[in-house]
């Protein structure tokens, strides 16, 4: 017999569940009962991971036997009274999860459960090591020296703060640094569904539990803040002991931070933003890689999406991409596919919003921002890039087809290998890979820039180069082109006094449509060729092209963030000229086109049967609207 009777959607109703009081290992014993979702409502919100699915625990509801997975188990038992009946709402429980019809109307319903919620408790887990509680300790120690969490998270660090955690990061133990970092690893801190949970909760009534020990979620916020302000010293610190240990998981609390979005002068996250963000967040059904972020998104009902458990995640993922087109007239959400997909059916247009991003994408959306950039949003700070500048999308997608409007911009004559990007060690960027000597000048960044660099100035085609770019320009091109002409605040750098105009002299090519692409003779493809350099070439230095203080006037700490651009791609040398970055698993012969609607140019793969996306790109001076002056458009099926 099922312990669910129906909700009276009519009268607002959810479940609640009471945990009755008992000792700490007495069996769990709680009643479910139905109540109208009010202000007046008192209770808790759980935030958990659910855990392994197949290991479980029986507990009793209404008299009836349940199996829970372990993790909420040991919830309910660590939250328990000894006094009193504790009353919760959780998913797990209080959603017949059985039944899609209700899953998917209760899953609107979240966003106001939260928002509503008396408090809002977080479950990280069990306490590991002994060091879990000293390193609960250590959060309410750093929060000592700001006694107004909100205003820190707000304005940021002054410097009375700064000397306070310094001195408390200083006096702790490598045990308790670590420890603390382990606890910003916690399953909990990647599930998707918690970022909208804490996001929505009243921010001063939430708290986060390890086994018995609690602090408040501003606390924690406060201690992300903390530990990426001071990575350097913490890093050093824990790896004096610990060579092998990671200090990443507090990043997870800085953008959940962001997200509440608590300047109500800049504009709200929209889902786009918010799925790009958050997409290497976890889900047990890859449904809700998009459901789990509708109640932050500002245009979700422009966008006109609601949750359909019904639906499959292939069916989900391309009414979205269509809904957005349709609400929007952009075509941006292409920039988001991400190669190899888990849905392999689904086209190549579409993303896969169940694929984790190992590779970052060239748009702000794709990359977390912290430090300086942790006030606010760091959206409402991007300068947008305008490919196709300010037409909107006439595609039309005829089944698992889309159509869209293309201008040509060039087929890849040549590639550069692919950048492998930072390791753990490359971190200080400015000495580890040598872009400063002695005196203060930089030298050639890395071997992949170095080996990029070479490519430009010994192609066969270096006149269409230096004629679209003009013969002083194109080293500050190609320098702009590593960062994708975006500063660390994401702001486009300011030219570099008494130098040219950055693109150079202005060409307008007859350009032949994709069909006619065909790859140029002596097309070299670098990660192809034997690696030899040509007689007489030598490796290239520049102090000039990689002082960033100097050229692009941005600070080293904007330069190394900008360098994340070039990770897992390749640069490109195109026929028509252009320079550019390109996907990794761009080949010679592909097309670069700018899709009307789109703010990123495309490359896409044409063979005998059909044109396949392949990815977006960055290419110097065709990323504000340039190649749609006085072009014609042409029609492409993908």
């Amino acid at each position: 017999m099922s312990i669910y009777t129906p909700l009276d959607t009519g009268r607002n109703e959810i479940r609640l569940l009471d945990i009755q009081p008992a000792s700490f290992d007495a069996p769990i014993r709680c009643d479910l009962w139905h109540a109208e979702l009010t202000p007046g409502l008192t209770f808790t919100a759980l935030s958990y991971t659910w855990g392994d699915p197949i290991i479980r625990k029986t507990i009793t509801i209404n008299g009836a036997s349940m199996e829970v997975t372990v993790n909420l188990f040991d919830a309910l038992q660590h939250m328990r009274s000894a006094d009193e009946a504790r009353t919760f709402w959780i998913d797990a429980v209080c959603i017949d999860q059985e039944n899609l019809e209700e899953r998917s109307a209760q899953v609107l319903r979240m966003c106001d459960i939260y928002t509503m919620a008396t408090k809002v408790e977080v479950w990280l887990g069990r306490e590991e090591s002994e060091h879990d509680a000293e390193a609960m300790t250590l959060i309410q120690e750093l929060c000592e020296a700001t006694p107004d969490a909100e205003e820190v998270l707000a304005k940021g660090l002054n410097e009375k703060h700064r000397e306070e955690f310094l001195f408390r990061f200083a006096e702790s133990s490598s045990e308790k640094l670590r420890a603390l970092c382990r606890l910003f690893k916690r399953p909990w801190w990647t599930r998707i569904w918690v970022v909208q949970e804490l996001s929505l909760a009243k921010q001063d009534r939430a708290v986060v539990r390890c086994g018995k020990h609690t602090a408040p979620w501003l606390e924690f916020l406060v201690a992300a803040y903390a530990i990426d302000n001071f990575w350097d010293m913490v890093c050093g610190i824990i790896w004096n002991k610990y060579q092998d240990e990671t200090v990443e998981g507090h990043q997870h609390g800085i953008r959940m931070a962001q997200c509440r979005n608590v300047d109500s002068t800049l504009p709200g996250f929209t889902l786009l933003e918010l799925l790009n963000q958050h997409r290497d967040c976890a889900a047990t059904d890859p449904r809700d890689k998009v459901y789990g972020l509708l109640g932050l998104a500002g245009d979700v009902k422009t966008i006109g999406l609601t949750p359909s458990y019904t639906s499959t995640p292939k069916e989900i993922y391309i009414d979205l991409f269509q809904r957005h087109i349709r609400a929007t007239g952009s075509l941006d959400m292409i920039c988001s596919v991400r190669f190899p997909k888990n849905i392999e059916e689904l086209p190549s247009w579409a993303p896969d919003w169940s694929t984790d991003q190992t590779v970052p994408g060239i748009c702000i959306n794709d990359r977390y921002i912290g430090g300086n950039n942790f006030q606010g949003s760091p959206i409402a700070q991007f300068e947008k890039y305008c490919a196709s500048g300010d037409t909107s999308s006439d595609a039309s997608l005829p089944g698992d087809a889309m159509i869209v409007s293309i201008v040509h911009v060039g087929t890849i004559s040549y590639l550069g290998q692919v950048d492998p990007g930072m390791t753990v060690e490359d971190l200080d960027i400015m000495d580890t890979l040598g872009m400063v000597d002695e005196e203060g000048y930089s030298g050639s960044i890395s071997q992949t820039f170095n080996e990029w660099c070479n490519l430009m100035l010994k192609c066969p085609e270096w006149d269409k180069i230096e004629a679209r770019y003009g013969r002083e320009g194109v080293l500050e091109a190609f320098c702009r082109t590593l960062i994708g002409d975006r500063n660390g605040r994401m702001m486009r750098p300011v030219a570099d006094p008494g130098s040219e105009d950055e693109d150079g002299e202005t060409h307008d090519d007859d350009m032949t449509d994709i069909e006619d692409d065909e790859p140029s003779e002596g097309s070299k493809d670098a990660a192809n060729s034997d690696g030899e350099q040509e007689e007489g070439f030598t490796d290239f230095r520049d102090t000039r092209l990689f002082s960033p203080m100097e050229m692009l006037n941005i600070t080293n700490e904007d330069y190394r963030s900008c360098l994340q651009i070039s990770y897992g791609k390749r640069f490109a040398l195109l026929d028509s000229g252009h320079i550019g970055i390109v996907p990794g698993h761009s080949i010679v012969g592909d097309s670069v086109v700018v899709v009307v609607g789109c703010s990123m140019p495309l490359v896409v793969q044409k063979s005998a049967t059909k044109t396949t996306f392949v990815g977006e790109c960055y290419v110097h001076g065709a990323m504000n609207g340039e190649a749609m002056v006085g072009r014609r458009t042409s029609l492409v099926l993908l």
